[in-house]
């Protein structure tokens, strides 16, 4: 039986969680998906229930076109609300991971250069499939 090295030992546990880390991927997916679906279901009873109010409600009472005009202003107005709130938590979201990505990239060429400054033969920046 070998020796265990010190590379063997890091090997070890790094696998250990490049695993776990790729395990948890899906449940990122899943809970952004069911987030997602939650929230579409909101929207689509929210209208089912406005629809509902107004068959039994305000089909009684004489609304006028100004009435409907001025809904129709204001949920045009709360509608670009929330869709510049949807674009911002986008952009938000998506400027996150690229500075997450950007500070992995800048570590690992950090000691990709940090190994080739110790290491006689040079080091590809390429890697292996786990």
């Amino acid at each position: 039986m070998e020796k265990p090295s010190i590379t063997d030992t890091m090997e070890k546990h790094t696998m250990e969680l490049v695993k776990k880390f790729e395990s948890q991927v899906p449940l990122h997916i899943k809970s952004f998906s069911d987030f997602s679906r939650e929230y579409l279901k909101l929207l689509e009873q929210s209208f089912k229930i406005n629809c509902s109010v107004e068959k039994k409600i305000l089909s009684k009472m004489s609304v006028d076109e100004k009435t409907i005009k001025l809904l129709d202003d204001y949920l045009e107005g709360s509608s670009k609300f929330y869709s510049s709130q949807i674009d911002m938590a986008t952009e938000f979201f998506k400027g996150y991971l690229t500075m997450r990505l950007s500070m992995m990239e800048s570590y690992n060429k950090f000691v990709l250069d940090f190994a080739n400054q110790i290491k006689p033969e040079k080091i590809s920046t390429e890697s292996e499939p786990i």
